[in-house]
């Protein structure tokens, strides 16, 4: 089985398998920012990249912090930063864990550029002192034509992001392609059906990807 893994980050690829492989569809890269403050009560990253590319990991000490999703939390924990994550990744679930384990405090969000407002959102509604810290952007390919031809070999295809689904479908779908649709959250699975395609639910964390989308086909 020939499947491609569209993820970005290199932090999340939890397989070893020959027939995976990974084809990114955008850069990340670290951009300048300010942190206005330290004296932030909750500490909430969004994603493996904002862990990544935050630079005062000192001021996460007796802070309680918060993933949005289990490679969030297995990245901070190989820096051995503990942090509370939603049974169930993203920010609906996410949002109810914060509410549940209010302090009344001060928030700050770490994200990305263009990066869901979902949090934000909810914590400001709710009266809470939150703000937001961008640390790091997107950037797209020079070119796609150069990996065309491995999507219309694939399988399977993989999307960890709903930023990698809209360069798929602007720069690389042709009818050639045959591949089954995968995304790793229903945000992303929604997000596909808006191009008019299905797309089926994979435990991207699970102990065996390849079997994860064998059972899914």
């Amino acid at each position: 089985m020939n499947i491609i893994d569209t993820s970005s980050n290199t932090n999340l690829k939890n397989h070893q398998n020959d027939s995976i492989t990974n084809i990114p569809l955008f850069h990340i890269k670290g951009i300048d920012y300010m942190l206005s403050s330290k004296n932030y009560t909750d500490i909430i990253f969004q994603s493996i990249s904002s862990v990544e590319f935050f630079k005062e990991k000192e001021i996460l000490k007796n802070k309680n912090i918060y993933s949005m999703g289990p490679s969030t939390k297995n990245y901070l924990a190989q820096k051995e930063i503990n942090s509370i994550c939603p049974e169930i990744p993203g920010s609906k679930e996410l949002n109810k864990l914060l509410l549940e384990n209010r302090t009344k405090g001060k928030y700050l969000i770490i994200k990305g550029e263009d990066g869901l407002n979902d949090v934000f959102n909810h914590l400001n509604k709710n009266g809470e002192n939150v703000e937001e810290l961008i640390c790091y952007t997107r950037i797209k390919l020079d070119k796609y034509d150069h990996i065309k031809k491995n999507f219309t070999e694939a399988d399977a295809i993989i999307f960890s992001s709903t930023f990698a689904v809209e360069i798929f479908f602007e720069e690389i779908h042709s009818s050639n392609i045959k591949a089954k649709l995968f995304g790793i959250s229903n945000r992303i699975i929604k997000f596909i059906s808006e191009f008019g395609y299905e797309a089926k639910f994979i435990n991207y964390f699970s102990g065996d990807i390849e079997e994860s989308v064998k059972i899914s086909t």
